[in-house]
């Protein structure tokens, strides 16, 4: 998903630019959207002018540090899913996401308020998707998840979580989300038997 420009960057122009991008998740996280362009610039160690070169408003620079996020997001679940057993994989990505939506932090809150353009904010749900249903699938195939249950639905409950509850509920309440989450016959030994 990463947005990068039409025209290939010059290795320094790259380099401005990652650095700028890194400089406003800092401040974004600490400020908000409201955070300084003129101490991004100086956090980047690169001019006004360099920054507004590559990024023409505060909305594609807020742009560019979220689609910064999700591709972390997506690289995370690509190295759980090569090194994670299939059983927990899914469990385990699913907790980070939420932790980290969950943050208590501007740049969090941002993501969870839908600070990003409605197109980025729309590609980055289906990244996210196609990054899960490979964990998802391999979950199913494990016994770990029901072969019923979509990505999307996890995606939606775990957006839940991350908006109402505090960065340290998040595990507990995943757990709850994986309880209802696979397959019924695991429950059958401990769940409520008729006749009692």
């Amino acid at each position: 998903m990463t947005h990068e420009p039409l025209i290939p960057l010059r290795a320094d122009a790259a380099r401005n630019r990652a650095a700028i991008i890194a400089a406003a998740a800092a401040l974004f996280r600490r400020d908000g959207a409201d955070a300084s362009l003129e101490e991004i610039a100086r956090a980047a160690k690169v001019g006004s002018a360099t920054l507004h070169r590559h990024f023409t408003s505060r909305q594609a620079l807020l742009d560019a540090v979220f689609i910064g996020v999700v591709d972390q997001l997506c690289a995370d679940g690509r190295e759980i899913q090569a090194s994670a057993p299939a059983s927990q994989g899914l469990w385990t990505w699913l907790e980070w996401v939420a932790i980290h939506c969950a943050a208590e932090d501007a740049l969090s809150r941002l993501i969870r308020d839908g600070a990003a353009s409605p197109e980025y904010r729309a590609k980055s749900v289906e990244v996210l998707e196609e990054t899960g249903h490979a964990l998802l699938e391999k979950a199913v195939a494990a016994g770990a998840a029901r072969a019923d249950v979509s990505m999307a639905d996890l995606l939606t409950v775990v957006n839940a979580v991350a908006g109402a509850a505090r960065p340290g509920d998040v595990p507990r309440l995943i757990s709850l989300v994986r309880e209802g989450a696979v397959p019924r016959s695991e429950h059958s030994e401990s769940g409520p038997r008729s006749g009692h």
